[in-house]
């Protein structure tokens, strides 16, 4: 089968080559992959490494069952299908609160696995949920790591609430559009903050934001929007390029969240301006099989859209992370071929 395959870390050792098709174990299935997003995940895996070595990464994706192990039920041959990315023992005690993505036990596929950026794949039976007829697996591919993670973010940790003033940042990327989306969903007012702000301003709007600004001009906007007070909840997982000017906004009682740090970690928190502010600051990583459901039955109503920029072939992979780093007008996904 084709696949992306790097044997030492480095987007440099990268490569399109022919490798031995998987085969499942008996509580596992074969994919045959139709679509798979490019997440930062992705280039951060290329460059550190993962398991096992020879590497295929690709933590989200989507395709048909293709063959199913001896001791599967509840799936067949032909059904199509969304990969939950998070390998999860069921057992340890975040298991069994329903919190599969802090599983003690877990990882990430496309990381301590083989993952999506090939023609094949092997995943737990588990972690295989089917797509609605009336969802495009193209469409479904931009939810495991984008939207999934930008719905726990925001309502699971974050708790959004109907009349808040939420700011987005990095609003154009893979979970900054669904992020926006999803406040609007909750009756929010949301402000999209994007360096490409005039160049996708109007694609932003048709996602559910009322206002979109540049970093620049953010502070300004939050100051008129709520008499000086400052934004209910702040929306960043930029990183360390934003971080003074996100927490900054944040109203007293606020919240601040994050699910990602694409520019660099190492933020300087000053104390005081949290205590005295009585600002909460959440993390929050990936989501849960039931939200992953939820935003499945979202799309299939067409309450939520699925932003995607681009359908590349499998050996333009180093291509496409160009197109999601660098593209001026990307909203949404780019999406691989197998």
């Amino acid at each position: 089968m084709h696949a992306v395959v790097f044997d030492k870390p480095g987007m440099e050792n990268l490569r399109v080559m022919d490798v031995e098709a998987p085969k499942p174990g008996p509580n596992e299935v074969l994919v045959r992959v139709k679509f798979a997003g490019v997440n930062p995940v992705d280039y951060f895996t290329i460059n550190r490494g993962g398991r096992p070595m020879p590497h295929i990464p690709g933590a989200e994706f989507a395709g048909v069952i293709e063959e199913v192990g001896s001791n599967v039920r509840g799936v067949n041959i032909g059904d199509e299908v969304v990969i939950y990315n998070r390998l999860f023992d069921g057992t340890c005690k975040y298991c069994l609160i329903g919190h599969e993505e802090l599983c003690i036990n877990g990882g990430l596929i496309g990381i301590v696995t083989n993952g999506g950026f090939a023609e094949y794949a092997v995943v737990p039976v588990t972690n295989v949920i089917r797509v609605p007829k009336c969802v495009g697996l193209d469409e479904a591919a931009t939810l495991p790591v984008g939207a999934l993670t930008a719905w726990h973010m925001v309502f699971d940790r974050a708790g959004v609430r109907p009349g808040e003033l939420v700011v987005v940042f990095g609003a154009t990327g893979n979970v900054g559009s669904y992020a926006v989306q999803f406040t609007k969903l909750a009756g929010a007012t949301v402000i999209a903050v994007s360096r490409k702000a005039n160049k996708v301003r109007n694609a932003l709007i048709g996602l559910g934001a009322d206002y979109v600004v540049t970093p620049e001009e953010a502070q300004v906007l939050v100051n008129e929007l709520s008499n000086g007070l400052g934004a209910d909840l702040v929306v960043d997982s930029v990183g360390q390029a934003t971080w003074n000017l996100s927490f900054q906004l944040v109203a007293r009682y606020g919240r601040w969240v994050t699910a990602g740090a694409l520019t660099g970690g190492d933020v300087t928190l000053s104390l005081p301006s949290l205590y005295s502010r009585e600002v909460t600051v959440i993390g929050s990583t990936g989501g849960t099989r039931i939200e992953l459901i939820r935003l499945l039955d979202l799309l299939s109503k067409r309450r939520i859209k699925a932003p995607i920029y681009a359908k590349m072939s499998l050996d333009r992979v180093k291509e496409a992370f160009d197109v999601m780093f660098k593209a001026e007008d990307r909203i949404g996904k780019v999406l691989l071929m197998p």
